[in-house]
């Protein structure tokens, strides 16, 4: 069995350091299962905190959230008539990214007798979805559209962690489309393009910034500010076993004792999202050199990754299989039942793994 142990206090410091530092209003995002540590334990202590908006990803994770006294933002931007229809009746922020969305969902609130919140998309660069910088001219007429009440206007940095120069051309065009608006009479409402990566750059809170990763206490860039990791995961010993020099630990043969150890096994592997090692998930040119840059030490040199039993740190064998993990416990106090803290991403950890809050 393993479950992951989730320190309410430390997800709070998170957000209330990155609010002090932006001095903009911080809008958390619960996408993912609120990056693994549970969206609605988090909705639930945002709620409490009085964060008057959250944003999630899509309709599916922002349906258990809605008509509970905090405004939900619908991130990714919908086209159909059912989704208008869902977010009149839900009462959700709608994202549009759309001249022909923005009309549908006038007619459709207009049908109703309701006024639909909306927060406008302009694609800077990501390719996902939203207004093109250029089209000033539709997105003027979005703010005329009856039934409809633009509260913000917001875009996504696409490598907020790279230092390529591309997260400041994002925040270049987003801020002529505002200026265009302004230059045109519009009141700009909310401004919010920095996710958790481009709200440690200078000059990207604007009016409010997105957090998500942040949360976690993990970031895809260094940062000055001190935040905690949030979330571990705590596994049963299921059994201890004493192998001799030459056995064979876990799968694949990669791992052949050179001493008699005693090895503990585990119950997390893979399928609870316990997988040590870097997720490799950019294809660029110079993201492959550094990959296979790695790859080359490693083949030296093998970083040690550790579990705490009992307080005393024990070495990683093999890798993981999809329900354990293989420990050196060689001289410690370790017995079957006793529980194995280990490193884990949140949003690696499966659904299903117990979220425990502390």
């Amino acid at each position: 069995m393993a479950r992951l142990i989730v320190k309410k206090e430390d997800v709070l410091y998170n957000y209330r350091l990155i609010a002090e530092r932006m001095d903009v209003p911080v809008i958390p995002v619960l996408k993912g299962n609120g990056y693994g540590l549970g969206a609605e334990a988090l909705f639930t202590l945002f709620q409490a905190e009085g964060v008057p908006l959250i944003a999630v990803s899509c309709l599916e994770e922002a349906l258990p959230l809605s008509g509970r006294g905090v405004e939900i933002l619908v991130l990714s931007c919908y086209e159909t008539p059912e989704f208008a229809e869902i977010a009149l009746e839900k009462g959700l922020t709608a994202s549009v990214g759309s001249p022909a969305f923005a009309a549908l969902l006038s007619e459709k609130a207009l049908a109703a007798g309701k006024t639909a919140r909306v927060h406008l998309k302009i694609d800077t660069g990501m390719g996902r979805f939203g207004f093109f910088p250029g089209q000033t001219e539709e997105i003027v007429a979005v703010f005329a559209l009856p039934g409809l009440e633009v509260t913000g206007i917001f875009s996504h940095c696409y490598a907020a962690f790279a230092a390529d120069g591309s997260a400041e051309k994002q925040l270049e065009l987003f801020n002529g489309v505002t200026a265009a608006l302004e230059a045109r009479g519009i009141a700009v409402p909310m401004r919010h393009l920095a996710n958790s990566s481009a709200a440690c750059r200078p000059g990207f809170a604007l009016d409010a910034v997105r957090i998500g990763s942040a949360l976690t206490g993990r970031l895809a860039r260094k940062t000055d500010l001190p935040l905690k990791k949030v979330g571990r995961l705590e596994a049963e010993v299921l059994a201890v076993r004493n192998l001799p020099a030459g056995s064979n630990v876990g799968y694949g043969g990669v791992c052949r004792l050179k001493k008699d150890t005693t090895v503990a096994v585990v119950a997390a592997g893979t399928a609870e999202g316990f997988s040590p090692g870097e997720t490799r998930n950019l294809f660029r040119m110079r993201d492959i050199c550094r990959y296979l840059y790695h790859d080359c030490r490693l083949f030296f040199k093998r970083p040690v990754v550790y579990g705490i039993v009992g307080g005393k740190r024990a070495a990683m064998l093999s890798r993981p299989a999809i329900t354990h993990s293989f420990f050196d416990v060689t001289g410690l106090d370790c017995k079957p039942g006793d529980v194995m803290v280990l490193e884990a991403i949140p949003f690696k950890v499966d659904s299903a793994v117990e979220r425990v809050y502390e």
